[in-house]
């Protein structure tokens, strides 16, 4: 004996097992247990230039680290005040990336874009006005960007990528020079 099953029944499974499959897709992220704002915290005090290890397999900071890739990061706090960062910028591959806690990118630049070897940023909330926050702009006020952070809390990622595997020493002393920091230096 055949049991027969409603059509009805069957779209309303499909439809079911559609919005349990969009349900969790979109809460993975809320759930995740080592989000980047997790896992870069204990490296190092806010405010501070934090060079991450090279990747090897195994041993990876963060997922998906490419091995010709050397990253640093600043976790910035702008509590105190506005924040400055400058670095280096040996070639035009690298990149500075801002993110928020959750990981929103709001904020972007590359070294091809500076078309300058070395990038001075301060970053501030959009209500903090940076000359009454006690940062001296130099007289080439052209050469500072001043980046709005959205949030008092952040991730300022820079990214070196290397032209070949001979480039890696001159790209993590590059890096290590790199200041983050709310004092002007």
């Amino acid at each position: 004996m055949r049991v027969r099953i409603p059509g009805l029944f069957v779209l309303l499974a499909i439809v079911l097992a559609g919005l349990i499959h969009i349900v969790a897709v979109l809460a993975l992220p809320a759930l995740a247990p080592k989000d980047a704002w997790a896992r870069l915290v204990p490296l190092g005090p806010p405010n501070t230039m934090i060079q991450i290890p090279a990747s090897k397999p195994g041993e990876q900071v963060m997922p998906m680290m490419a091995p010709d890739v050397r990253y640093a990061f600043c976790r910035f706090d702008l509590t105190t005040g506005p924040v400055r960062l400058r670095a280096a910028v040996p070639d035009d591959l690298w990149m500075i990336a801002f993110y928020t806690p959750t990981g929103d990118n709001f904020y972007t630049v590359a070294g091809a874009d500076m078309r300058r070897s070395q990038i001075d940023l301060i970053i501030a909330r959009a209500d903090q006005a940076v000359a009454e926050a006690g940062v001296d702009a130099p007289e080439e006020a052209d050469d500072v960007v001043v980046v709005n952070s959205p949030l008092t809390e952040g991730i300022a990622m820079i990214r070196a990528p290397l032209a070949g595997p001979s480039h890696a020493k001159r790209a993590e002393e590059s890096l290590q020079a790199t200041y983050c920091g709310p004092k002007v230096r």
